[in-house]
């Protein structure tokens, strides 16, 4: 029985939470870009979903590495990962949102954590079914 539930709680779980956690953070930066739109000098920023989601499960490529208690844990630093984003033309007041292109990134990132969402509850389902067939 336990081997069974092992394959059940595969990394599956832990990728989807942390997918999750990931799309949160996306849509929060594109969220703040949306929001500063008309602010003079913002610079717009965003976060590399698949180099997060690499990170996230420890398959970063990153040279740094925390050598001292009390140095600056950056993998934890939820802000050290945003990257500015370029893809707007520069405005005049040196704002380089483009409303259109966050408008877009936001729905499909509304999107992918949708299907993360949906991914979890089968998953889940799949667990509760196994327990119950597993009572009778």
């Amino acid at each position: 029985m336990k081997v069974f539930f092992d394959r059940l709680m595969d990394s599956t779980i832990t990728g989807l939470e942390k997918t999750l956690d990931l799309r949160f953070r996306r849509n929060e930066a594109i969220s703040s870009n949306i929001a500063n739109a008309e602010t003079p000098q913002y610079r717009a920023t965003d976060l590399n979903f698949a180099g997060e989601l690499d990170r996230a499960f420890g398959k970063s490529t990153d040279d740094m590495m925390q050598t001292n208690s009390k140095h600056l844990d950056v993998a934890s630093n939820s802000a050290a990962h945003l990257e500015e984003d370029y893809s707007g033309a520069t405005k005049a007041d040196g704002n380089n949102v483009d409303i259109d292109i966050q408008m877009g990134r936001l729905a499909y990132n509304s999107g992918g954590y949708g299907a993360a969402t949906r991914m979890l509850r089968k998953k889940l389902g799949m667990i509760k079914l196994a327990i119950r067939e597993g009572q009778r």
